[in-house]
């Protein structure tokens, strides 16, 4: 089961349409059907507000596995191997969707980290 079976198969339980299922989570008709046609993923916000709304997990939203859904613990084991796991089943349009936006999450950490850096260099220079 793909990830927009998965998607698809919980608005489904709640017998949400499209724009309602659109509604729910602050996106457009459009994006619901591209994530249930597997032609997008939602971001990870997202995500976590459709697992905490459905009360599944991140990993088994983006998996499918059930020994993940059921069992937490085993990501503690082992994060970069699950997320290995995870990313691999994606289909091949989602992953560079992924890679961008880690891409920009470690940008933004990197400015903030840079910014934080000047500022504290500066505050130090004004002290003296």
């Amino acid at each position: 089961m793909s990830i927009g079976e998965r998607l698809r198969s919980l608005r489904y339980s709640e017998k949400n349409t499209l724009r309602q299922q659109g509604n729910l989570f602050g996106v457009s008709t459009n994006s619901v059907y591209r994530w249930e046609h597997d032609l997008n993923i939602p971001r990870l916000p997202v995500l976590k507000e459709i697992s905490e709304h459905y009360n599944v997990s991140m990993e088994w939203l983006l998996s499918g596995d059930k020994e993940v859904a059921v069992s937490e613990q085993r990501l503690d084991i082992n994060v970069e191997q699950q997320f290995i796991n995870i990313f691999r089943q994606l289909p091949d349009n989602c992953k560079y969707k992924v890679f961008g936006y880690v891409e920009s999450l470690y940008s933004e950490l990197m400015d903030k980290k840079q910014a934080e850096e000047k500022l504290f260099a500066f505050g130090n220079r004004r002290a003296y």
